[in-house]
């Protein structure tokens, strides 16, 4: 799969909800391809108004977000074009099958009947959803639910791939199988992974963000983390991150 390089930088961001509720507190990040960047905090810290913003469905109180250094309301477009996003709240045409339903998603992404055809081949394989293509979305479990919305976002092959809690749901082999399809996507890309579940994080993520209360308490590689809190694991330094301890 051909490279293709992203980089949205995000100075100062502020974002405010009417009645006063601060979501986000002055953020200095930079994302940049190829990576697999996780995403963690507790409910409430940030992580969903985050992705908001860098999907261009919010827009920053103060601050900005510029995209290969133009400001993203500049760039809105050519985002769209080539995003992958995957919400934590999808819904799903109930009544399509798993095969009508993607070609409507393909069809929204404006692709054209040979690529789209192509694409659902691709993206059915990459979630073993061969044996559910032609099952209607109701029939499916919540697990094969969860991974035709993994299969929506990866068509086309975006540039930037943004989950929100893409394993809730899968069962511990698809978990581990969903981590190598993320981290073989983010050799050419700019993937991030909004998680609660840590060991998602640690073996697959190259980069982890920590939020909490709208600000980044870290930012680097997990093993910088977990060298840090001075643990044996992931967990146990966010955990000590968390409680403001300076090792676990």
């Amino acid at each position: 799969m051909e490279l293709i390089f992203l980089k949205i930088e995000l100075k100062n961001l502020h974002k405010t909800y009417k009645g006063g509720k601060a979501a986000l507190k002055g953020l200095n990040l930079t994302l940049a391809s190829p990576s697999l960047i996780g995403l963690v905090g507790p409910n409430g810290a940030g992580k969903s108004t985050l992705m908001k913003l860098l999907t261009a469905n919010l827009l920053p109180s103060t601050g900005e977000i510029l995209m290969d250094g133009l400001p993203l309301a500049h760039k809105e477009k050519e985002l769209k074009a080539g995003l992958g996003y995957l919400p934590q709240e999808f819904g799903l045409l109930e009544d399509l099958t798993t095969a009508q339903f993607l070609d409507y998603m393909a069809a929204l992404k404006g692709m054209d009947a040979n690529s789209a055809r192509a694409e659902i081949d691709r993206v059915i394989g990459l979630t073993h959803l061969q044996d559910k293509r032609k099952a209607k979305i109701r029939t499916l479990s919540g697990g094969q639910k969860q991974r035709v919305g993994i299969a929506q976002a990866l068509l086309g092959a975006p540039n930037l791939l943004i989950f929100d809690e893409p394993t809730v749901g899968l069962d511990p082999a698809e978990r581990v199988a969903f981590r190598s399809l993320f981290t073989d996507t983010a050799k050419s890309r700019l993937v991030i992974l909004s998680t609660h579940i840590i060991e998602d994080v640690q073996s697959a993520c190259d980069h982890l963000i920590v939020l909490n209360h709208g600000e980044v308490l870290y930012t680097g590689t997990p093993d910088g983390l977990i060298r840090e809190k001075n643990t044996a694991s992931l967990e146990k330094a966010y955990m000590a991150l968390m409680n403001g301890r300076a090792c676990a």
